[in-house]
């Protein structure tokens, strides 16, 4: 016979058992840690929470001689993104935004102004590679739907590659279960960084 201490377990719904692991980068510029990228994912009943924070601050001599932060939460319900906020600042210029799904579009709402998007937006988040190639992508840190061309490429043991080019540059790496394992993206000066598990 079952323990009355065990039941309350077992009745408890199988998806709270489904939350995913976080993620701790190292973000890397020419063999040099530059700053870190950190999320975490919360169960909230049918809503999946990932948290953001990425920081840049690179030094010489000691000395911070660029700031990039960026913070975001965003909510997905069952595999369909509902909403999300931001902060983004880029040497003290800050651009907030939320975006959030409504009957026919996904509004967004941001520093500059407000942006009107297809029903099916959903923001660039790597750690959701069906994302990819399949719905219209968005940026938060500069608000505007992207133009990207997208190229999947499977790998050995069912693992799964992603390069991205126009708007965001990058290559995206995911093992067979679909966990987001490795990142590079050509930056603004054409320099190349890259991720690394920290």
């Amino acid at each position: 016979m079952l323990s009355r201490r065990l039941l309350p377990l077992l009745a408890m719904p199988a998806i709270a058992a489904a939350q995913p692991a976080g993620y701790a980068w190292q973000v890397m510029r020419q063999g040099s840690q530059i700053g870190t990228h950190r999320v975490s994912f919360t169960r909230r009943g049918e809503e999946l929470v990932a948290e953001s924070e990425l920081v840049i601050a690179p030094r010489v001599l000691g000395v911070v001689v660029y700031r990039y932060e960026h913070r975001a939460m965003e909510v997905t319900r069952r595999g369909r993104f509902v909403s999300a906020q931001s902060y983004h600042s880029r040497n003290s210029r800050v651009v907030e935004a939320n975006a959030s799904v409504q009957a026919d579009h996904v509004i967004m709402r941001h520093t500059g102004g407000e942006l009107r998007l297809p029903a099916n937006a959903a923001p660039i988040s790597w750690w959701e590679p069906a994302r990819f190639g399949a719905l219209p992508l968005f940026g938060m840190t500069e608000p505007k739907l992207l133009a990207l061309r997208v190229a999947r490429e499977a790998q050995p043991g069912g693992a799964l590659r992603i390069r991205t080019e126009g708007d965001v540059q990058a290559s995206l790496e995911y093992d067979q279960g679909g966990r987001w394992v490795g990142y590079s993206v050509v930056g603004d000066d054409g320099s190349t960084v890259s991720y690394t598990a920290a």
